[in-house]
């Protein structure tokens, strides 16, 4: 079947996408009985006499089938011998032939044939013990399939006329969202979650071979933007046209885009596959990102490599797999090609791949293992697995060592851009991998042409541990002066990292996560501890933080038992030079040698503002330098617009950081421009004090908690108060004319002793810091009315918090203002 298409319009109904993504609910577009509204009588038609001419023609008709739980799918194909030019004189040997995606088929045959009353609509019942649904055609002879039922489930079947001029092509598949995890609340009824859901497509042509015009049925039959051909490329096995979003739809919310590969009737196999991403800017939910596929595959090719195996073999099975890596290397990947490691074996030696191999981002590279357990590949002193301007890539389930971080000198996974252009290559994913003994990086996404780099990137479920300088990273060009960024939408998930050492670079070292030269990324369920202890530079290791970056949030994550070595910082998390529009949540962070939750520029950096940190908690932090919330500013007038709001910072006085403080400012230049803290517990022991900020530097504070077990401190501007009372005299806890704050116990369930979490456990099983029914934390704060979907432990708020401190105990009040 050639597919060479370019956008014309068809007429209505001939054909239709139902790209049921994420959330759309399942669009059943066929008629309904009542729809079709025919006066039918109860008498069954007689069959008459055919013409020869009749006999001879055959209609057909192929469609798609759904049911309303989404749970099959499958093709449909109508044959009516002698046609539908008079329906009633059906021929009794039409059948109705449904295929489901797991293979099997069911057979429907004419079971009663019934006329309207007063027109000349006929309505045809096909049936069988396991399939049935009624049929009847317009004036215009498209068909009408309704009352579908599949094995007692209620169906929809859309279905085009497939003619020598109109060639219909059937297609089913899934499609899942890539960003809807921890999402609050389901969208029209349906859960949001990342797992796959099924998608029909009904593709049909003018003329069979040179038009398309797909639309897709989303919500309530709302139709999409119309699709247009980008290009379209041949090789000697397949034909690759890409597609996206056109112009004239009606949803110009939704954006998707994708790659149809097949073969042409004269290669004598033909086949096709379709795949793309699309994203929904959907009203409150922010942008949601998903991709889909087709049930329907063209072969690719897959290559196997085992240790019984040998590199004079073709590699094509795991009776004839390759022993080494070194023919990979030899080898241009095209998209949709696999390479499988035999689980178990160990294999030495390096991957390369370049702009040849890979770079189709609807039809990715596979790199993975085969069998059972996991392969490993040895790469010795040299790289892991390193693709050089190249995407559209899968690593999944491999192991990629290093001969150790003191002895490798690369790093573990790496790829880089620097194409001309600002040239972002699109998709790669890495996932439940093991990546430890290099020097350099164990993961890095990696860029340096002003705004060339990465988008679509997933780094989930790997481990990460026992490398020199970082665990899991992003970098690009960086200018100071430059605007946009080199990489888009990077999403680091459940991924745990540690034992990053660090050494003396002259610069930081040691960092678990750092993501740079970013927009839109997000960094989450993620555990970071143990790092740090080599680092010798004073603007040290952090254990997840961004720099340089814009629209990016940090949540649902622990970092512990950071080191600043010989140098300074080893905090926990960070928003560091030049991030924008930073929302930094749910996290816990405990026991570093650094603050525990920071913002802060650096000299050279671009400008900082619109930074959020909420609903954390802090245990311990800060033993040799910093405090529980850290700001420090190396930039003249460029940081701004900060918000520290509804966390827990409990903070026990280190012998070696005796300027501890729940909330502290380094002396440096001015921090001072729309800087506040509200409803934060700041909780104070060992003789450490509640807030340290120099003088010339401004912070404005308002519905906090203040407990201190010994002398009540806050330094402020040069000066120490010791009340809350006394403190108000800066016009601090001052809120709207009226006094705010509170100077009290909290009442936590069991401050100081909240120990680990862990890795794979969700940081809200942290229950020491849950506030008792009786605390004074709770009503007294002041009123956040944007604070964000929940609290630290999954509480939701509705519109509205007003306890302080990382637990809402008192959601009450915050649903009742939300039903006013």
């Amino acid at each position: 079947m050639n597919f060479t298409y370019y956008l014309k319009a068809i007429p209505s109904g001939r054909l239709a996408l139902n790209l049921i993504a994420i959330f759309f609910s399942l669009v059943l577009t066929a008629c309904s009985a009542e729809e079709i509204s025919l006066e039918l009588e109860e008498e069954t038609i007689e069959e008459n006499d055919l013409t020869q001419e009749d006999k001879l023609s055959t209609t057909t008709y192929k469609g798609i089938f759904a049911t309303k739980s989404a749970s099959t799918r499958g093709e449909f194909l109508l044959k009516i011998p002698g046609g539908v030019k008079n329906l009633k004189n059906i021929n009794q040997e039409s059948i109705g032939k449904l295929s489901i995606t797991s293979g099997e088929s069911f057979i429907a045959e004419v079971a009663e044939v019934r006329q309207a009353e007063k027109t000349s609509d006929v309505m045809v019942q096909f049936d069988s013990e396991d399939f049935s649904f009624k049929f009847t055609v317009d004036e215009n002879n498209n068909p009408l399939l309704s009352d579908v039922v599949f094995k007692k489930q209620e169906g929809s079947i859309i279905a085009s006329e497939q003619t020598a001029n109109n060639t219909v092509t059937p297609v089913t598949g899934t499609y899942k969202c890539t960003n809807c995890q921890d999402q609050d609340s389901p969208l029209n009824g349906i859960e949001l979650n990342n797992q796959e859901r099924t998608f029909n497509m009904l593709l049909t042509t003018m003329d069979g071979t040179t038009s398309i015009d797909i639309q897709a049925l989303v919500l309530s039959l709302q139709e999409t933007e119309l699709i247009s051909q980008r290009s379209c490329t041949s090789n000697s096995n397949y034909t690759f046209c890409v597609y996206g979003s056109g112009l004239n739809g009606t949803n110009e919310d939704l954006e998707w885009s994708g790659v149809h590969r097949y073969t042409s009737a004269e290669s004598g196999n033909t086949c096709a596959t379709l795949a793309g991403n699309f994203t929904l800017n959907y009203q409150d939910f922010g942008k949601i990102a998903g991709e889909f596929k087709s049930d329907s595959t063209c072969p690719d090719n897959t290559y196997f490599i085992s240790n019984t195996g040998n590199d004079n073999n073709t590699g094509l099975s795991p009776e004839d797999a390759w022993n080494s890596i070194a023919n990979l290397n030899e080898i241009d990947l095209q998209p949709g090609d696999q390479i499988l490691f035999k689980g178990g074996e160990e294999f030495s030696g390096n991957l390369y791949l370049d702009s040849n191999d890979a770079n189709n981002s609807a039809n990715p590279v596979l790199i993975s293992s085969y069998g059972s357990g996991t392969a490993t590949i040895n790469a010795g002193d040299d790289f892991g697995i390193y693709a050089y301007n190249t995407s559209g890539v899968k690593i999944d389930k491999l192991i990629i060592k290093g001969s150790g971080m003191n002895l490798n000198t690369n790093s573990g996974i790496m790829f880089y851009n620097d194409l001309d252009g600002d040239i972002k290559l699109d998709l790669i994913e890495i996932t439940n991998t093991e990546v430890y003994g290099f020097k350099d990086y164990g993961i890095v996404i990696g860029a340096y042409n002003r705004n060339s780099g990465y988008s679509n990137v997933l780094i989930e479920n790997n481990r990460v541990h026992d490398c020199l300088d970082t665990g899991i990273a992003s970098y690009g060009h960086f200018s100071s002066s430059k605007t946009g960024y080199a990489h888009s939408n990077i999403i680091v998930r459940n991924c745990e990292v540690f034992n990053i050492k660090g050494y003396d670079r002259n610069k930081h070292s040691g960092n678990g996560i750092v993501l740079a030269d970013v927009q839109n990324s997000v960094i989450e369920h993620s555990t970071v501890y143990d790092c740090g202890s080599g680092n010798t530079n004073c603007g040290g290791p952090v254990g997840i933080w961004y720099w340089d970056a814009d629209q990016v949030t940090i949540q649902y994550s622990e970092v512990y038992n950071m080191s600043s070595g010989s140098g300074c910082d080893g905090g926990g998390f960070d928003f560091d030079g030049g991030v924008t529009n930073g929302v930094m949540q749910y996290n816990y962070s405990h026991d570093n040698d650094g603050a525990g939750f920071m913002a802060g520029q650096f000299g050279g950096a671009r400008p900082m503002k619109n930074i959020t940190i909420r609903y954390n908690i802090s245990q311990n932090d800060a033993a040799t330098n910093g405090g529980s919330v850290y700001l420090f500013n190396g930039n003249n007038n460029s940081m701004s617009d900060i918000y520290v709001y509804n966390n827990t910072l409990y903070l026990s006085e280190q012998t070696s950081n005796r300027a501890s403080a729940n909330i502290r400012y380094i002396y440096w230049k001015p921090v001072r421009e729309n800087i506040n803290f509200f409803n934060n517990i700041l909780y104070a022991a060992n003789g450490a004090d509640l807030i340290s900020i120099p003088e010339g530097y401004d912070g404005y504070f308002a519905g906090n908690l203040y407990y201190s077990d010994s002398d009540f401190s806050i330094n402020y501007k040069g000066n120490i108060y010791n009340s809350l009372e006394s403190f108000r005299n800066t016009g601090n806890e001052i809120y709207n004319g009226a006094s705010s704050g509170t100077e009290a116990n909290p009442l936590l369930k069991n401050p100081g002793k909240g120990g680990i979490i862990g890795y794979g456990n969700k940081v809200s099983n942290l229950d020491a810091y849950l506030i008792q029914s009786s605390s004074p934390a709770i009503n007294t704060g002041i009123e956040i009315t944007e604070p964000g979907s929940r609290d630290f432990y999954g509480n939701v708020l509705s519109g509205f918090s007003n306890d302080i401190g990382a637990h809402q105990v008192d959601v009450t009040k915050s649903q009742e203002v939300a039903m006013k």
